[in-house]
Order: structure tokens, then C-alpha cells, then sequence
């Protein structure tokens, strides 16, 4: 665990890692800074980074002006960049005699440290690298009992022998053959890994939760930033968080986050082959056909469905009790409760007109 300042950090960044910083804002309390978060969950102890997006529409593809001004991280680093660049996201936020850095402090009325660099993503994984650790192993720690070991107790857990478990398995669990429990993972009470499960390092999962064969949990999400000309990846060292009575299909892959968890919230069911991205935020009770798939970052709010093969583009909200129907292609945000269908997504009543109107076209074309 690491507790400094912001100019600390800055210092460092400067000095070692030969990075340009300036402070847009900086506050006079020197307030030690001890955490991390995404750039919606950060609070005034935690260290954040915002890339530059401004969507009007909530998590279309960022987040929309609002939530940026509700932003209350104690360091944030932010994108150098001109007045018109800023006011192209969102020039209804922007005055016309605005200085380079004035629509930043408007934007982020509440963040104590923004700290403007050439690349932001960048700055951040470096911060990461040095003062969290390679690891993050204090992260990794947190709710997880590494010396509570495992054995064949009367209420288990029941391990079988070709499985590793290096990380805590609770009682009431069944770790079948070939299973893989990573050290610095945690599996709750009465979970079941039918085989060949691979639960990696910093994923902590609920009670009564069932894996079926080859499920993945915990890699590496498919994530990179550019920097210098070249695509790096993201060091995705935020785990999974999954809730209660969560079911898993075969072969079905949650990957891990980058400074937050991906989480998934109780009661979910998800089907095989299932692939769940890097920051995706699923609520509870959600259901996931076979060979549907989440873009990075998506957000399904309770009671969200999806049929068979649909898929969504990551950056985007799937609104409460919203249904997708198989083989959609979801590219923008769904409203709370409608059901949409086709490729881009649309309302399946406006789909199936669509539908009716293009058979008779070509019934038409082919009767004449």
C-alpha cells in the first residue's frame, strides 16, 4: 500500500520516467494519496485519468459531461491539449475567451490534483508500475486469506487431486480435475469447478457459484494504449469481482480489469462460450446466451437478456430489464426495458417492419 503526495508523484514521473507534467490545479492540503480507480469511482484518495472523451450520451463512447463533473478523484491526469480541441467534444461547455486550461477546471470542479500530460494512459500505467507494485500484491490481498490452505475437511472443500489450488478455497467447494485456483484468488462457500476451471490471481468470487469445464476467469483482457508509435499492452491487474448463485457455461472467459475490477453482480447466468471484456459492469440477475460477448467497459444494469450470438460494442450502457435479441449487433446505448434487434440494434418493432417491408420489395421485384 502506498500513501504520497500528489507532487510526490509528479516528482517522480519528471524525474525517472522523463515525463512532461504540469499541474492545471493543485491543492495546497498535500493530502496523501493511497488508492486508484476509474476515472467514474475515483475519491479524493484516489489516483485517476481521464483520455479525453466527452459523449452527450452516457457511456456511448465515454462518459457524458455530467459525470465528468461529478468527478471527485485526488489526482487526476488529463490530456494536454488546446481550447478547440475541447470545445469540439463539447463546445456547450466551453466560453469563447477560455484559456487552454480553463474548460479542465470547469470540467473537473471537484478533482483536487489534475495534472495535465502528453499521454494519460501511459502516465498512469507508469504511476501504477512504481508505486502499486509489480503485482499490485496488496491489491490482490484484499479479502483474500492466502494461509487458510485447503484439505479434506468434513465440510470440505473436496479438491481433487490433479487440481492446484494455491489460492483460498472455502468450505462446501468442489475443485474438479485440472482445475487451477491462482494464488491471491479467492473462491466463496459452496462453489463448484466441474474441471479444468483456471481462476487466476485477484478474483474473488461469491458464494454458491458454478463453473462448468474450461471456464477462465481472471486473464489478461484484450487491451492496448499506443505510445511512442506502438501499440503496448494494458496491464490488466484489477481482477473480477463476481456476486452469489452465478452460473458459468463451458469454455465461458471473464477477463480481468485494469484499475478497477470487472464485476459481475448476483445471480447471473451465462452460457458457454460466453466472453465477458476487460471493465465490464454487469448488475444483478443478468442472462447471456451462447456465444454472446461484451466489448470492454460495457455496462448491462439489472435484468438485462441476451439471446444467442448477440454481441455489444464496449463503451455503452444496456439499460435495465433491456433485452437483446440473437445475432444483434448492439452499437449504442439501450433505453431501460426496450427489446432490440438486427445489425446496428434497433427496436424489434421497427426491425420487423423493416423485415415485412424488404421480403415484400423483393417479392415484388421477383413477380415482375
Amino acid at each position: 500500500m502506498f500513501s504520497v503526495c500528489a507532487s510526490e508523484i509528479v516528482d517522480y514521473l519528471q524525474n525517472e520516467c522523463h515525463i512532461e507534467c504540469e499541474f492545471l490545479r493543485k491543492s495546497l492540503d498535500g493530502a496523501p494519496l493511497s488508492g486508484f480507480a476509474a476515472l467514474t469511482q475515483a475519491r479524493e484518495n484516489d489516483v485517476s485519468f481521464w483520455v479525453g472523451r466527452i459523449e452527450s450520451v452516457t457511456h456511448a463512447n465515454g462518459p457524458s459531461n455530467d459525470e465528468l463533473n461529478g468527478v471527485a478523484a485526488g489526482l487526476l491526469f488529463v490530456p494536454k491539449f488546446s481550447r478547440a480541441n475541447v470545445s469540439e467534444n463539447d463546445g456547450k461547455s466551453m466560453s469563447d475567451n477560455a484559456t487552454m486550461r480553463d474548460p479542465l477546471l470547469e470540467i473537473f470542479p471537484h478533482v483536487k490534483n489534475i495534472v495535465a500530460v502528453a499521454e494519460p494512459y501511459h502516465v498512469m500505467v507508469k504511476f501504477l508500475e512504481h508505486f502499486e507494485g509489480d503485482g499490485f500484491n496488496d491489491n490482490m490481498k484484499t479479502g483474500v486469506d492466502f494461509d487458510a490452505g485447503v484439505g479434506y475437511g468434513e465440510n470440505g472443500p473436496w479438491i481433487h487431486p490433479s487440481a492446484v489450488v494455491e489460492g483460498f478455497v472455502d468450505e462446501g467447494c468442489f475443485v474438479g480435475p485440472g482445475c487451477v485456483v491462482m494464488r491471491g484468488a479467492s473462491v466463496g462457500r459452496g462453489c463448484r469447478l466441474e474441471s479444468n476451471v483456471t481462476i487466476y490471481p485477484n478474483v474473488i468470487v461469491g458464494e454458491g457459484c458454478i463453473f462448468q469445464a474450461g471456464v477462465v476467469v481472471g486473464s489478461r483482457g484484450f487491451g492496448f494504449y499506443e505510445h511512442e508509435g506502438e501499440r503496448r499492452m494494458v496491464p490488466h491487474f484489477a481482477g473480477v469481482r463476481i456476486g452469489n448463485r452465478c452460473s458459468f457455461g463451458a469454455n465461458t472467459v471473464v477477463a480481468a480489469g485494469f484499475i478497477s475490477p470487472t464485476t459481475i453482480g448476483d445471480n447471473c447466468h451465462l452460457d458457454s462460450m460466453v466472453q465477458i471484456a476487460h471493465n465490464c459492469v454487469l448488475g444483478n440477475n443478468i442472462y447471456m446466451a451462447s456465444q454472446t460477448a461484451l466489448g470492454g467497459t460495457t455496462i448491462l444494469e439489472d435484468g438485462v437478456q441476451f439471446a444467442g450470438g448477440a454481441k455489444a460494442a464496449g463503451h455503452l450502457t444496456v439499460g435495465k430489464n433491456a433485452i437483446v435479441t440473437a445475432k444483434a449487433g448492439v452499437t449504442k446505448s439501450v433505453p431501460a426495458g426496450k427489446t432490440v434487434a438486427g445489425f446496428p440494434a434497433i427496436d424489434i418493432e421497427i426491425w420487423r417492419r423493416q423485415m415485412v417491408e424488404l421480403r415484400m420489395m423483393a417479392k415484388k421485384k421477383l413477380e415482375k
